[in-house]
């Protein structure tokens, strides 16, 4: 790593501990222990789902809000128990917490990022939709009210009106960046949990249009592109390993920041990310930025990305969840799965700054599990009759008795 003269702190007075690719912030002033045990859970979680699904995609652009999609499964946990609960909190990260720590640690992280802020936007949304009439255990509702700040409402998924009712909700949250989450809903629908997150923020230090121009870049693979760069010299908040370099880029009122990171030629994006997770991310990488005064070129760029986010969850260990084995009792007393899980995300960096949002929907199905007291055997080795009828008119339209087939 590069020397410094000048430590991290000194220079960065105010400034928060950072936002992981434009997701969530933590305060620099004193912290719920709670809080900050969940926030572990949630970088583990966060560096846990973008491998997997790099592994899915490879060579794919992927952007995604892991703190989005933690938080819509935590809000379901809290109804889920057996195996269920357990395979969930494991994939999770938070098998260590409680109940109770993982709901107040949810109120708390979301009273940060919803708290005004003159210099960024940045907000964060919960959303339950259940089918009308269907049997609900009222501690669930109550206690999603309660700490995730969910909004609560009974719907009739078959009316159309109730797809544009969603889908404006998760245009709103998102300040018409996501405006489509759902064409139809699945008529077998029971319940829909959602989150959004948006974030609009200025940089702290703006790149100066003049100077983007268009350079090359070379894709993983082989081949070149050409596209905008943007380029900016000053002292940065930086770090540099025989693995990677890497830029701290802060927002506007310091509070939140993107970090970028390049693998060294030797090096690749596969490799650096299988070396990070929560405590490299804690103890070593967040901790070995100085100040150096450099050059920075970056791309422009402009993205969308829209995922099930099933088979990453069943690849991380959560898997009864998703089959008739699962157990939702905490939340009803009908049999219910989880059908679908969901993220679409978009994100803009330019010169002035980013703009980010995502919704994570997840959706609850009824687990049919037929009955039969006494199983029969009919064997058909004789001669036997048969008939078709028209059902709607109880005509016979056709008989049948067949003696030797």
């Amino acid at each position: 790593m590069k020397g410094r003269n000048i430590s991290r702190e000194n220079f960065r007075v105010g400034l928060a501990a950072a936002v992981l690719c434009v997701g969530t912030c933590q305060s620099s002033t004193a912290v719920p222990a709670v809080q900050k045990e969940l926030a572990l859970a949630n970088t583990g979680f966060a560096f846990n789902l973008l491998k997997q699904l790099n592994k899915e995609q490879p060579r794919a652009n992927i952007f995604i809000s892991p703190y989005s999609a933690s938080t819509v499964l935590q809000m379901v946990g809290t109804g889920a128990a057996g195996t269920t609960l357990t395979e969930m909190e494991k994939a999770l990260g938070t098998s260590s917490l409680t109940e109770a720590a993982v709901e107040q640690g949810n109120e708390d992280i979301a009273a940060y990022i919803n708290a005004k802020n003159t210099n960024f936007i940045l907000t964060t949304a919960n959303s339950i939709w259940y089918l009308q009439g269907m049997p609900l255990v009222p501690a669930f509702i109550d206690n999603d009210e309660k700490y995730f700040g969910a909004t609560v409402k009974g719907l009739n998924f078959a009316a159309p009106s109730t797809v544009a009712l969603i889908n404006n909700w998760a245009s709103t949250e998102t300040h018409g960046k996501i405006t489509k989450i759902f064409s139809t809903i699945p008529s077998e629908t029971r319940m829909i949990l959602a989150n959004a997150v948006y974030f609009l923020g200025s940089w702290q230090n703006p790149f100066d249009t003049n100077l983007t121009t268009s350079r090359s870049f070379y894709p993983d693979g082989g081949g070149q592109s050409t596209i905008p760069m943007m380029q900016q010299t000053r002292q940065f908040i930086y770090s540099e390993t025989s693995d990677y370099q890497a830029v701290e880029l802060p927002y506007k009122g310091g509070d939140l920041a993107m970090y970028v990171f390049l693998p060294s030629p030797n090096s690749s994006l596969e490799q650096l990310l299988s070396a990070m997770n929560a405590q490299t991310w804690q103890e070593t990488i967040n901790n070995d930025f100085g100040i150096d005064e450099g050059t920075l070129t970056l791309p422009k760029f402009n993205l969308t990305y829209d995922t099930s986010l099933i088979p990453a969850l069943q690849a991380l260990g959560m898997r009864t969840a998703f089959t008739t084995e699962a157990n939702f009792s905490k939340i009803s007393s009908e049999r219910l799965y989880i059908g679908m899980v969901k993220q679409q995300a978009m994100v803009e960096v330019d010169e002035l700054g980013t703009e980010a949002a995502a919704v994570t929907t997840v959706g609850l199905l009824p687990t049919v599990v037929p009955y039969f007291p006494n199983p029969f055997q009919m064997v058909v080795n004789r001669p036997f009759l048969f008939f078709i009828e028209d059902q709607q008119t109880a005509t016979i339209l056709f008989s049948g008795a067949i003696f030797n087939p």
